[in-house]
C-alpha cells in the first residue's frame, strides 16, 4: 500500500456516495437560492427550485474522509496484499453506472 492509497479510496467512495445520492434523489437538506434559505423539508413551489448539490457534496466528502481514515488504520501488511488494480474497479463501475443512468443525454 503506497502513501496515496487513502486518497484513491477517498476519491472512489466520494464519487460513489455523490452519484448514489444524485440518482436516488437523497437530499435531506435543500437550499432555496431565491429565498436564501436552507430547509430540511420541501417548501411550496413559490419558493423556487431547491438545490440538493450542496448536500451531495457534503455527504460524499464525509463518507470519503471516513473511508480514507479507515484505510489509514489498516495495517500496512494487510494493505499490501490488496491487488493495486482493485482501486480502479469502483471508479470504472461508477462511470458505467453514470453512463447508463444519463444515457438519455447521449442517445436520444
Amino acid at each position: 500500500m503506497n502513501r496515496l492509497y487513502p486518497l484513491t479510496v477517498f476519491t472512489a467512495v466520494f464519487s460513489f456516495v455523490y452519484f448514489a445520492c444524485f440518482v436516488f434523489g437523497f437530499t435531506p437538506v435543500r437550499y432555496y437560492p431565491l429565498l436564501k434559505q436552507i430547509s430540511t423539508r420541501d417548501l411550496p413551489l413559490s419558493a423556487g427550485p431547491a438545490m440538493g448539490w450542496y448536500t451531495w457534496i457534503v455527504m460524499g466528502f464525509c463518507a470519503g474522509v471516513a473511508a480514507a481514515v479507515i484505510c489509514l488504520l489498516v495495517p500496512r501488511r494487510f494493505g499490501e496484499k490488496v491487488w493495486p488494480a482493485l482501486s480502479w474497479l469502483l471508479p470504472v463501475g461508477i462511470i458505467a453506472w453514470m453512463l447508463s443512468v444519463e444515457r438519455h443525454w447521449f442517445f436520444s
